[in-house]
């Protein structure tokens, strides 16, 4: 029997396929709010827009879906998912339960290298801080929590946190467009001294600090959603 190897030319391209291509620029599109939250999504139209196969839409849709950033209703087709206040609570529940058990672990375990990437990551946070950069700053926090949850050293919370990322960098994205300056100055701060005490391997501090940083941040959310929701409902205003 031949040996598999010569039968089948195992190499792959580590190109992403087309499929995950549109994933990414449909989702870059809703966090930057090119689609507005309710909006409907047309397999046609985006086909159209993105120059790829209605199948590899569907695909990209159907990622997007169990990403929690779009919503099939029932005989009308994909949204944009529109949060409301009790799942955006729901999702800060989890982060706060999630995030603060890997500051713990970060804190045990992180090496060298991870310290350095998470000063080189807070550093490009306070960078860009701005509202007008409200996206690239959601994308640096991002990847504040990311060398957390890498330098933890735990798969499985690190896969638990993925499934909420892409609904927490839309949250972050919303949030930031509308802070106040004394607000993302305090918000800062206190990321700051989160870092401060991980690079201390203060183990139960962090856990405390990043607990009440995310509630922190939940309580605001919701308050923005709370306004974003009661404007898309309001009479007259079109849906």
């Amino acid at each position: 029997m031949e040996k598999r190897s010569e039968i089948v030319d195992w190499s792959l391209e580590e190109t992403p396929s087309l499929s995950a291509q549109a994933a990414n620029v449909l989702r870059e599109a809703i966090l930057n709010e090119v689609f507005k939250p309710g909006e409907k999504l047309v397999e046609r139209t985006l086909a159209d827009q993105t120059g790829v196969s209605r199948t590899s839409i569907r695909e990209a849709l159907s990622k997007l879906q169990a990403e929690g950033l779009i919503t099939r209703v029932q005989g009308r087709g994909m949204h944009v998912s529109q949060l409301s206040e009790s799942e955006a609570r729901a999702i800060y529940e989890a982060r706060a339960i999630l995030e603060s058990a890997m500051a713990r672990m970060f804190a045990e375990r992180a090496g060298d290298a991870d310290l350095a990437a998470l000063d080189r990551a807070v550093d490009q946070a306070e960078r860009s801080d701005h509202p007008e950069n409200a996206r690239e700053h959601a994308r640096d926090l991002d990847e504040v929590f990311q060398v957390i949850t890498r330098g933890a050293g735990n798969d499985v919370t690190g896969q638990m946190a993925s499934v909420l990322r892409t609904r927490v960098t839309y949250l972050r994205t919303i949030t930031s467009r509308v802070a106040s300056a004394d607000r993302r100055i305090e918000s800062m701060r206190l990321l700051r001294e989160i870092r401060e005490a991980l690079k201390a391997r203060e183990a139960i501090r962090a856990e405390e600090l990043i607990r009440s940083y995310v509630e922190r941040s939940a309580a605001f959310a919701v308050d923005v959603l709370k306004t974003l929701n009661n404007n898309e409902t309001k009479p007259g205003k079109e849906g």
